[in-house]
């Protein structure tokens, strides 16, 4: 009974946290990253308001102040541990005097993200209790669960940063980076509570979807970089321009891309058919290949919303279901049970 409510409650983890992917993405497409210019609250109120008629006449200074003097905290302490460099970066950014006026729309779709991201601490912390009797049977579920859980935990704490520093570069890749390796874990401990149905591959075979899962974890990770140039650009440039103002991270990443694309094929081709989950392997090939055509589309202001909703989405999918199919490669032969 225990192992099969953990397992629910293990799934549901992975999914709330999978979601948080897609609705960033909805957040990024619409702008609404400082749609709450506080945290925890938005705009003082657990409920943000729905006119900008509630708000104070001077609410756009109020939140600011607020904001710069919540990060200065924050440099202090990157300063007493040393980080000198992030500190004096954060500190002399332009954007931390930045104000921002209410929009509705941003307002709540950023209050949606939170309550999400509110929600599947919950979740995950009732996953990490249900952990606990494994400390008897199978330690590796409650060790990584309880990393899952506290990447979670912490990952909340970088968003409250990445407010309180108006989004300043290299905080929001830290955010990002911290979601994947939070939602690893998780899928890593349910391999050992229960381990993930696999038949016969060749050496040849499991090689090829490790490479690949290592060409898209880099290629999430410059997809990060360049998400960080992108958004320094000015609104302004045209399509040729922009590639050029983003060169040559734009296009190391299309390349990488493209080698995804064809790795991906070349994996679906591979693999028998009978494979558990070649209904994964068949969504990375279609995903990867979309991949491709939702990149370059955020470079064209018709379509940019478009494509950062759908590009972060597609590929956290990606990434997720090539580390599924590794992880049904690891051995659960030691583990304690």
């Amino acid at each position: 009974m225990g192992n099969t409510v953990y397992l629910k409650l293990n799934w549901l983890s992975i999914f709330f946290i999978f979601l948080l992917f897609v609705i960033g993405g909805l957040v990024r497409s619409t702008g609404s990253g400082m749609g709450c210019p506080d945290w925890p609250k938005c705009f003082g109120e657990y409920v943000p308001p729905i006119s900008e008629s509630a708000l104070p006449a001077d609410y756009e200074d109020f939140f600011k102040e607020q904001r710069i003097q919540k990060t200065a905290r924050f440099v202090s302490i990157l300063k007493k541990i040393g980080l000198d460099e992030k500190a004096a970066e954060i500190e002399n950014h332009s954007s931390l005097n930045e104000s921002h006026q209410f929009n509705v729309l941003k307002a709540y779709v950023e209050y949606i993200n939170r309550l999400w991201g509110a929600v599947t601490g919950l979740i995950v912390f009732g996953c990490f209790a249900l952990s606990l009797p494994y400390l008897r049977t199978n330690k590796k579920v409650f060790f990584y669960t309880g990393l899952g859980f506290v990447l979670v935990f912490l990952n909340a704490l970088l968003g409250a940063v990445v407010v309180n520093s108006n989004l300043i570069g290299g905080i929001v890749t830290a955010h990002f980076i911290a979601a994947f390796a939070s939602i690893c874990f998780f899928i890593v401990a349910r391999h050992f509570a229960q381990p993930f149905p696999s038949t016969h591959l060749t050496v040849g075979q499991k090689r090829m979807t490790f490479f690949l899962m290592l060409v898209i974890a880099v290629q999430v990770i410059l997809g990060a970089e360049l998400r960080e140039l992108y958004d320094v650009l000015s609104n302004g440039l045209h399509f040729g321009e922009k590639t050029s103002a983003l060169a040559p991270t734009f296009q190391y990443h299309g390349l990488l891309g493209l080698l995804t694309s064809v790795i991906a094929i070349y994996q679906l081709i591979k693999i028998p058919n009978t494979y558990p989950s070649i209904q994964y392997i068949k969504w990375i090939a279609m995903l990867s290949v979309a991949q491709l055509v939702f990149g370059p589309m955020a470079l064209l202001p018709e379509t940019a919303s478009i494509s950062k909703l759908f590009h972060i989405s597609f590929g956290a999918a990606i990434f997720v279901l090539q580390f599924y199919i590794c992880t049904a490669f690891i051995s659960t032969s030691k583990s304690e049970r």
